[in-house]
Formats: C-alpha cells, structure tokens, sequence
C-alpha cells in the first residue's frame, strides 16, 4: 500500500488547560447511557430525541456529533426495530439526516451523511430486488451532494473524541463473528483505502470526513453499474460517463485527495463487489476519468483559494497516478492512449501549478512561464534535483521513495513521432516506439543514478535531439509527400528533457458552476416523490 504523509488533515487536540466542554460531557453521558439501555432491551429512546431535538433547534451550526446521535436514536427507535431493514428505510434517513443539518455549513451537510452509504453498502449487494431501488436512491444521494458542494464552504469543525462511539451507536444491532474483535472503522466506511481509514482514526476534519463520503458514494455507485449484462463497450461508456459525472459535481479537494490516492493502491477498494475482471474495467475507466479530468475548478477562477501545500500535494498525488495510468496502457500495448495520456498529462493545469509553485520557491517565477515537462517522469525526475538543491517538495520520504522508484521503472527509451508545426504526439504510424535496453541495472544502482543527474536547465525549454543511445542504431530518415504533415521521430526518455515554449495559460472559467441548479428545498421535494 502506497503511504503518504496524511495531507492536511487536522488532527483532534487535546487541550488539558480548558474546562469540559458541557455539551459534549451531555453527549458523552447519553451515549453511555444509550448503550446501557440498548443491552438491557429498550426500543423506546423518546427521551434522548426529545433533549436533542430540542438542542438542534438552539445551535445555528450543531455539531456533527450531535446531529448523528440524534439521527441515530429515532433511526433505530422508528425504523430499524419496527420494519425489516429495507431500502425505504435507508431513504427515511437520508431525509431525516437532511432535515437536521440544515441550518450546517455545506461540508457539513455532507458529512453527515456517512451513517446513510453504511446502511446501503448491504442492501447494495443482497437480494437483487433492492438493486434498483438503491441505484435510484443513490442518483438522489449524489445530486444532492453535488449541490452541496456547488454552496459556499466556510467550516472544518475538528471530529471530537466522541467520534468513534457515536459510530458503535449507529452499528448497536449489527452483530460480529463470535469471538471476532470488529474494525469498526471498516465496517462503517467499507469503500475507502486502508490509508484514509488510518488518517480518520487519527483525527480529522469534517471536510475530510465529507471527502470519505463522497468516495464511497462515487464509488458505491460506480459499482452499481455492473452485473446487468451489459456488453463491454457499453459498460465501460456507461461508468465512464458517470464517473466523469460525479467528479464534476464533486469539486473538493478531499474528495479528489481521496480518490486519486485510492487509484495509488495495489487493488481498489471493490473486489468483492464486482470480481477481479471488473475491478480491472473499474480501475481503467477511473484512469481515464482522472488523467482526462478539467483541474481549473480548483483555482481561484473556478471558486477554489487552496492553500499552497494543497495543490502541490495533490499534484504530486495525479502525477503518480498519471503515471500508473501510462504505464499500464503501454504494458497492454495501447500505444496510442499512452500517447494521449502523455499529451492530457503535458496540457493540464496541475502541473502547470506545481511548476509555478517550485520555481517561486526558489527565486525564479519569472523562468516558470518558459519551463514545461513532458510527461510525470520527466516532471518527478525535475522535482527530485529540485528537492536535492534544498527546496522541500516531498512531504516524507515513502512519497519522495515512490518518485525515485518512478525513475527506476522507466528503464524504456522511446521513439515517438512528433508533429513539427504543433509539437503534439501522434497518435498514428507507431512503428518507430519501444526500443527496450539491453542493460538491467539493479535498483540500487538506479536509486544512486537518480541522486547523481546534472540538474536540468531552467531558462530556455531543451530541445529534444534525435540522437542514438549507446547500443540503437539511428533510423534512415524516408522521404516526405508533398502536402503531408512534416514528422520527425525523436528519441524520448521516460526520465526525459524539458518539451515546449511555454505553459499553457491559466483557465478562466472551470466549466462546472451549478448555473441554475435546482434550490436544496426543491431537490429534496423532487426526493420524496
């Protein structure tokens, strides 16, 4: 499992020096005496909704905690313990949970849907009678999410230390193996990574939190889509579009932050869920979906301010993924969508913003506009002399550790056909590409070969030689037909030169503003229809 440092996270501090906080001593005792109740056989919590409601009521922007254990006590009082568990069920809490959040801040209203993704994730892959009815709630689920997050975001309330208990709250009456010691964390958050489970016990924020949720409901629903029969092409259109869908409607860090370090693991978070063949279509479609993926949502043109640090990060974060996403293409011999990845990859914003942000690190912005990296190993190998000079890039090493194994696995030189008047890959006439080495150096030897490289000149872009390596032999050059494009093959490095004049210029509009998006009091009429 690929580990990085855990991001922005905020983590719960313990202040010694402050009084109890009364509320959350109240909380504290309910909870315990809730617990006690339950074991001794009482369906009837009246007692607990009627204080809390009424606390609810008082707080302009209650506390998340707050608003499960209220949520959790009438779900259990008028549904779980009166009716077998259904998917209409799962559509009271959904609503009950909207309806007491409010008067909450947008990230919040989102997280606080968590207990609801838990409640379906069973129902999701049990009798396939309820699969329909959780598809439609889950469209529901995610349009509502993605108003939410088209609101303006003003909290990251810390989760207090309440948290996990209030998560035993809502899974009181889910039994165990005997003798099994339950994860509760993966109980209750079963379509995340290892990882983001280990930075929510930690200690999070609430936009975090939201981002968790987010993943499981893009992901829960993704998965959906399969087991209908579909034949392949039009499966992979269907996840595809929908994919490409939700991570429009979803424009949070967190949720990007997320998702792209889930695509960084060996195996998604879904195996059981649609089989290992599926889990393969999954993971390509969400590489396409990720590397093809319009990033100016994230500047300040497209409502965003991200702190610095976050935007770095996260674009280390999709280079990585970038360059999986390369790698298995040319792994399976898809050369052409190799190439068109490289090109995405060489046009996007993020890296555009990494480099600007490097190079104002070290005293030369103005050089940032005449600086471009072709693809993520030419950007990574260019991050790491940076990071040798003393600028501080990688947050811990496992990340810095990763890149250089980046560097180490491109042990491939190739020939691409370049066009001369726009400088773009071609896509067409691969027959110049892949030429392997003959030499296999261990990793050691790479590692200390990454550490020695004469830096890479910053001023003027390098232009790339068509000259042999050690060992090739240079190509004849053939003749040209009048009129045709003129094409020339280069050598091209995967640890390669820097290509192009200039960065592209920053995008104005994101292209994924609500516009006239319905108002949540309409969409949640339009729900209860």
């Amino acid at each position: 499992m690929v580990q990085f440092d855990s991001n922005s996270n905020s983590t719960t501090a313990t202040h010694h020096s402050k009084p109890p906080d009364p509320l959350q001593l109240m909380l504290s005792e309910s909870i315990h005496r809730f617990f006690t109740e339950y074991r001794s056989g009482s369906t009837d919590f009246s007692h607990f909704t009627s204080i809390f409601s009424r606390m609810l009521q008082s707080l302009p922007d209650a506390p998340l905690e707050f608003v499960w254990f209220y949520s959790a006590v009438t779900f259990h009082s008028t549904n779980k313990f009166s009716s077998p568990c259904s998917v209409s069920s799962s559509k009271d809490l959904f609503q009950l949970l909207v309806s007491c959040s409010t008067s909450c801040n947008a990230v919040k209203r989102i997280s606080v849907l968590a207990p609801v993704i838990y409640e379906l994730y069973p129902l999701a892959f049990g009798q396939k009678e309820f699969k329909r009815e959780v598809e439609s709630l889950l469209e529901g689920i995610v349009g509502y999410i993605s108003i939410c997050c088209g609101m303006e975001d003003d909290g990251n309330d810390d989760l207090s230390s309440r948290f996990g208990d209030l998560l035993r709250v809502w899974m009181v009456d889910r039994v165990g193996k005997e003798g099994e010691k339950r994860d509760d964390l993966k109980v209750f958050f079963p379509l995340v990574s290892e990882e983001t489970r280990e930075a929510i016990s930690a200690g999070c924020g609430i936009r975090y939190l939201a981002g968790v949720v987010m993943c499981q409901a893009f992901l829960l629903r993704l998965c959906l889509k399969f087991g209908h029969g579909l034949p392949k092409l039009e499966l992979e259109k269907d996840v595809h579009d929908c994919a490409v869908q939700m991570i429009a409607g979803f424009r949070k860090f967190h949720f990007l932050d997320i998702f792209l370090r889930m695509l960084l693991e060996p195996v998604l978070p879904v195996p059981s869920l649609v089989g290992h063949g599926n889990e393969v279509i999954l993971r390509e479609t969400l590489y396409d979906a990720a590397i093809k993926m319009d990033h100016t949502f994230l500047s300040p043109q497209g409502g965003n301010l991200l702190p610095d640090k976050q935007l770095k990060d996260l674009a280390l974060t999709w280079s990585f993924v970038a360059d999986n996403a390369i790698r298995s293409l040319r792994e399976n011999g898809n050369q052409t969508k190799a190439i068109s990845y490289i090109n995405a990859f060489s046009e996007s914003w993020l890296p555009a913003q990494l480099i600007k942000w490097v190079t104002s690190q070290t005293g030369m912005g103005d050089k940032a506009r005449s600086l471009n990296v072709s693809t993520p190993v030419a950007l990574l190998k260019w991050l790491l002399i940076i990071e040798d000079q003393g600028v501080k890039i990688f947050e811990c090493d496992i990340s810095k550790v990763y890149a250089k194994a980046v560097l180490c696995k491109s042990r491939v030189e190739y020939e691409i056909p370049v066009d001369k008047i726009s400088g773009k890959y071609l896509g067409e006439d691969l027959a110049c590409m892949v030429h392997e080495r003959k030499e296999d150096k261990e990793a050691d030897s790479d590692l200390e070969m990454i550490d020695s490289m004469d830096t890479v000149p910053l001023p003027a872009p390098c232009s790339m030689k068509s000259t042999a390596a050690d060992g090739v032999r240079k190509r004849k050059e053939g003749s040209t037909v009048e009129g045709e494009i003129p094409v020339k093959c280069i050598k091209y490095h995967l640890c390669e030169n820097l290509r192009r004049e200039k960065l592209l210029p920053l995008a104005i509009g994101d292209g994924l503003s609500c516009g006239n998006s319905p108002s949540l009091d309409e969409y949640m009429r339009d729900m209860e229809r």
